[in-house]
């Protein structure tokens, strides 16, 4: 029997597998890909809550991209994607080198020249699946600030971890330490 944890947004309920992630803590994995109910819910949630200030709405790859053409669809607003290598077709890409809880070593953020075109001088809301550690977030800061776009707000399905009054969330997922004690906030 597998161990879950339950959430729910917009009235829909999913148990989510609890699974590890190095020897000490195993995390709630929550996967929106391939549950378009959920999406859906997902989507209407974080449109209610979105800054009405927001101007452009950028999604970081790989949960936010889903998120972001949801929520540019359901609101008629733009979206630019963040993404994290260099693709052919940028010819003058801004990057920032983010280091988050899942990953070993350091990576790159990217804004291709369309996208930066979209959001320069404009306000933006900044949409993600899970935020945990905040290292995504401050790298997408930065980028937008180079861009010259100001982050009006940040919204994720869900935050991890330590609660973020930072990030407007429709749900918390705990760490789960891996020797049975309890579960961290």
């Amino acid at each position: 029997m597998v161990n879950t944890h339950r959430i729910t947004i917009g009235g829909l309920a999913r148990d989510l597998p609890i699974v590890p992630v190095d020897p000490e803590i195993a995390i709630a994995f929550l996967k929106l890909y391939g549950d378009l109910p959920l999406v859906d819910a997902a989507t209407d949630e974080l449109a209610a809550r979105l800054d009405p200030s927001t101007e452009v709405i950028v999604g970081p790859e790989t949960g936010g991209i889903l998120l972001a053409h949801k929520l540019a669809e359901k609101t008629g607003r733009p979206y630019a994607v963040v993404r994290k290598r260099v693709r052919p077709n940028m010819t003058s890409p801004l990057t920032v080198p983010v280091q988050t809880i899942g990953t070993a070593t350091a990576q790159q953020l990217v804004l291709g020249d369309d996208d930066a075109a979209v959001i320069r001088g404009r306000a933006v809301a900044v949409v993600d699946e899970v935020v945990s550690s905040g290292g995504t977030l401050v790298a997408l800061g930065r980028l937008m600030h180079e861009a010259g776009a100001h982050v009006v707000q940040t919204l994720a399905v869900a935050t991890e971890g330590d609660r973020r009054l930072d990030v407007v969330a429709l749900c918390h997922l705990p760490v789960f330490p891996r020797a049975g004690a309890a579960a961290r906030p």
